[in-house]
């Protein structure tokens, strides 16, 4: 063999005694060095900051008069006044209103008497009828019950002759019977002899009833009549009854100036009433159209805004719109309490964009300090994600390349965890997660097995599953800055 071939042989030797080795011990100094941050809880909230007013929730409340052809004699309040329900805002010239009722109440005065003397003979001449009428209809019933006590009295006597008529004609007929099986001649006389007295008292009985009944039938009639008589009656004191409550009623209506003067008069205090405009609710001030000395052709003398339920007008820039929806959480601050922070709610934004951009409205919890008017700065909370489980958006990766026809909710995403092995080295385990809040740098993520204290690769684009590694961990008491600086570093 030359020496070639033993210096050959023996590098062979060598590099196999080196591999066997290894197998045994991972030297660290040999292993591919991985950075990795710990899996840390990170606020990924995200806030916009506004500028806004403090209006009323409500619509301006219009003041507003329909006596517009009165001049305003005397305004009591001004702009940004703070007014109470039934308070008096201002008052109308009510000078020619109240000349207009002394006229009509002494035309009402002179006419009163001579119509409430034609008025009360006409009510008398109504309540006389209406107890003429009665009385026909009283005197009519009396006819008709006593029709009716005789009808039944005759039925009873009609019933007490038909049932003696019926035990009569039995007696007889016994008696005949006893007449016909006699045991002799003279017995039998005397049995047809009784026989002949008895039928004659069932004649009797007989006439008695059919006269009950014949009577009887002539009180129906009578009955009848009487009814159509009480019938009769009521409409007659009711048309009598009516045509007085019309010759009333006409009365009223041909005499009817006076009413319309009454009621005139009745307008005429009701106007001088809204001659003092008064607030019908509580509110501020807020702008003043009308001038003393002058009238409101249009009728609007002022507006209010209730400031008992305020809350913060905003403006926001279209860009942001999106961003910004009902029930948010925001933060409010006026100048007034500039070291006080006020808890609200974004209640609504409006889909229509206004000259300074789509309005917002931002209710606040306590607006004991706020007043209309007021300057506020507003901070809503458009992504609530604090002690949110997150790495780096870097630490992510998917399996597919990345494609724009590619729909992004069909793809699987995974992070690298290192495992500490028993001697000191890390072992990567290839985790399926699920993304969610996110910002410019951060992504929430959860998988499997994964939890607070994790270490997870931060640039797994050279690493693959079951890789063992030594690794540097990044990121402690340090900002992102650094951190994203260390691992560009390193790569």
């Amino acid at each position: 063999m030359n020496r070639k071939m033993l210096r050959v042989t023996a590098l062979l030797c060598s590099v196999c005694l080196l591999s066997a080795g290894c197998g045994k011990k991972s030297d660290s100094s040999s292993l591919k060095k991985v950075n990795v941050a710990e899996l840390s809880e990170k606020d990924l909230s995200e806030t916009l900051e506004l500028g806004g007013t403090v209006e009323s929730t409500e619509k301006d409340s219009t003041v507003m008069t329909d006596l517009t052809n009165l001049k305003v004699t005397k305004l009591y309040v001004s702009v940004g006044d703070s007014v109470k329900a039934g308070d008096i805002l201002c008052e109308l010239d009510s000078s020619e209103i109240e000349k207009n009722i002394a006229n009509l109440e002494k035309n009402i005065s002179d006419s009163s008497t001579l119509y409430d003397y034609k008025y009360q003979q006409l009510q008398k001449e109504l309540e006389n009828t209406r107890k003429s009428g009665q009385l026909d209809i009283d005197e009519a019933n009396k006819k008709l019950e006593d029709a009716r006590n005789s009808y039944n009295s005759e039925q009873n006597s009609y019933n007490e002759n038909r049932a003696r008529y019926e035990s009569l004609t039995n007696e007889a007929n016994d008696l005949q019977n006893q007449a016909l099986n006699a045991g002799d001649e003279v017995q039998a006389k005397v049995l047809m002899e009784q026989y002949k007295l008895k039928m004659g008292e069932v004649a009797a009985a007989m006439s008695a009833y059919e006269t009950a009944n014949s009577k009887m039938q002539s009180l129906k009639e009578t009955i009848a009549m009487y009814e159509k008589a009480v019938e009769s009656a009521k409409i007659s004191a009711k048309s009598q009854a009516d045509s007085a409550q019309y010759n009333i009623d006409t009365y009223s209506l041909t005499n009817s100036s006076d009413t319309d003067n009454k009621n005139r008069l009745e307008e005429l205090k009701k106007d001088l009433e809204k001659t003092k405009v008064r607030a019908t609710g509580a509110g501020v001030i807020a702008t003043i159209p009308a001038e003393e000395g002058k009238v409101c052709r249009d009728g609007i003398l002022m507006t209010l805004q209730n400031a008992s339920n305020v809350c913060v007008h905003v403006s926001i820039d279209e860009k942001d719109l999106l961003s910004v929806k009902s029930g948010m959480k925001a933060v409010v601050t006026i100048p007034a309490r500039k070291d006080d922070e006020y808890s609200g709610v974004v209640d609504r934004v409006l889909d229509i964009k206004s000259a300074n951009g789509f309005d917002g409205y931002i209710n606040i919890d306590d607006p004991t300090n706020f007043r209309i008017g007021m300057k506020a700065t507003v901070v809503i909370t458009t992504l609530d994600a604090e002690n949110t489980l997150a790495v780096t958006k870097k630490s992510v990766f998917s399996d597919r390349k990345d494609d724009d026809s590619e729909n992004e909710d069909d793809k699987k995403f995974y992070v690298y965890e290192a495992e500490k092995q028993s001697d000191n080295t890390y072992k990567l385990r290839k985790v399926e997660v699920t993304k969610g809040n996110e910002n410019n740098t951060y992504v929430e993520i959860s998988g499997e097995g994964l939890e607070k204290g994790d270490y997870i690769v931060s640039m797994p684009g050279r690493c693959k599953e079951d890789d063992i590694v030594d690794v540097k961990v990044t990121g402690k008491n340090r900002n992102d800055t650094d951190e994203e600086k260390g691992e560009n570093d390193d790569e």
